[in-house]
């Protein structure tokens, strides 16, 4: 087998060491973004090592201090004091500090891509694991490997100016984020906004479904908003069936039955040209894991731009697959994800989640967020958890009271926003319209 010259830079290495060596300016502006083994040479590496235990310890950092703690350690046969000066003899200048690290991270990329390289061909002729699970895990490595490296802060100036902005659009009377499709809810979460989690959660039979595509209605073949739906439940024949109803206004029955005049069989075909230049994006493969999702995620989000992501539902996901852990941990460990998800891709992601059975055996059938099912840290993890209830479902009859107006329980879902990260919460009033599966603004 050829043997590789891996890609390193000794002398940059050593640079790097001695700038942080003699310039307390540069341990503070560049150690916490490094990692021990971006460094190729062991003692380099063994150098760093000691010098971000000290630093994070809050002990002073110099020629000194470095090699009396390698003596305490005994670890001066790796690195003696004339090497450790050695590092800073060349050192004139620390100004292209920033420029010598994204080298040796550049490196460092090229060096695990090699490894990832190896591993690859090892898994591919193996073939112990899934090739799926493989493929995501390897894509997952190579996501995290391409994110490495970002030195640069994120000035003040660009935080005030983004923040600007956003106030600029919401005094013309835009929202901050994406229309969710209802006006209320529009007002009271400023849309669908990036990077929040929102949670949908309700008991079978409140329409969590139906509430999900009536909003991708609005946002992809209203606005044109590029958005992902990740079923796990239905398939996408069944949700682009049901968005044909919702959209057409035909009752889901009929086209189930193909039971249409040829009115509306014309009203049909535009329906479809419709969804057909939507961008609406579904994965529906069951059991997806959190790594799987997030690998297709990133897919859909550099191929198409993706806006916005609904996952349906969170409690039909599978986690880490650890075998010493309880549904509850992994539960909290895919909330988690979704939520870092979120912020990594930069949109909002709305996830319907199921609640407890603890709501059926209430006299008062409003969902609390206690009723999260299987795990706490949902409602941790969300900027906001919506709820919905229908009474009819309930067969309830006396007229129900939001907002200072009554309602009637026969079309009525009482959408109960329970938390806000970013304002208020409050019990909103939407329709329900069962033939075509369809929610609308009450009002």
């Amino acid at each position: 087998m050829q043997v590789i010259d891996l890609p390193k830079n000794i002398e940059v290495e050593r640079n790097i060491l001695g700038s942080l060596l003699i310039d307390k300016k540069s341990l503070s502006l560049v150690i916490n973004y490094l990692k021990e083994d971006i460094f190729y040479d062991y003692k380099h590496q063994l150098v760093f090592r000691v010098i971000k235990d000290m630093y994070d310890k809050n002990i002073q950092i110099d020629l000194t201090t470095v090699f009396q703690r390698l003596v305490d350690s005994k670890q001066t046969d790796q690195v003696n004091a004339y090497y450790l000066s050695e590092l800073t003899k060349d050192v004139v200048t620390t100004a292209h500090l920033n420029t010598h690290i994204e080298l040796i991270i550049e490196l460092y990329k090229r060096r695990v891509l090699v490894e990832m390289g190896r591993e690859l061909v090892n898994g591919a002729v193996g073939g112990q694991v899934e090739t799926i699970d493989f493929m995501a895990e390897m894509s997952k490595k190579l996501i995290q490997l391409q994110e490495y490296g970002n030195i640069y802060e994120k000035m003040m100036e660009d935080i005030i100016l983004s923040i600007n902005y956003s106030r600029d659009m919401a005094q013309k009377g835009d929202l901050l984020g994406y229309n969710t499709g209802f006006n209320e809810l529009n007002n009271t979460l400023c849309g669908w906004v990036k990077p929040d989690l929102v949670i949908v959660a309700a008991r079978p039979g409140m329409g969590k479904t139906a509430f999900m595509l009536s909003s991708i209605y609005q946002l992809a073949c209203v606005n044109n908003v590029s958005t992902a739906v990740f079923s796990l439940e239905m398939s996408s024949e069944q949700l682009v069936e049901r968005l044909e109803s919702i959209s057409s206004e035909l009752p889901l029955k009929w086209l189930r039955m193909n039971n249409l005049d040829d009115s509306q069989r014309k009203i049909l075909l535009k329906t479809d040209d419709l969804l057909l230049t939507s961008p609406i994006h579904i994965e529906d493969m069951g059991g997806i894991s959190v790594t799987q999702l997030r690998a297709k995620a990133t897919i859909l989000k550099q191929k198409y731009g993706i806006k916005v992501i609904f996952i349906d539902y969170l409690q039909l996901m599978s986690g880490t697959g650890k075998s010493n852990q309880n549904r509850e941990q992994e539960v909290s460990y895919i909330s988690r994800s979704l939520k870092a998800l979120a912020k990594e891709l930069e949109v909002p992601i709305i996830a319907l989640s199921q609640l407890s059975r603890r709501v059926e055996e209430r006299a008062d059938k409003m969902p609390q967020l206690s009723d999260l099912r299987e795990s706490g840290s949902i409602e941790q993890d969300a900027d906001a958890v919506i709820m919905l209830m229908r009474p009819a479902y309930y067969e309830m009859t006396e007229a129900i009271e939001i907002g200072g107006k009554e309602y009637s329980p026969r079309d009525l879902v009482v959408c109960k926003v329970e938390k806000n990260r970013h304002g208020q919460t409050k019990n909103i009033a939407l329709r329900f319209l069962p033939e075509t599966m369809k929610f609308e603004d009450y009002d």
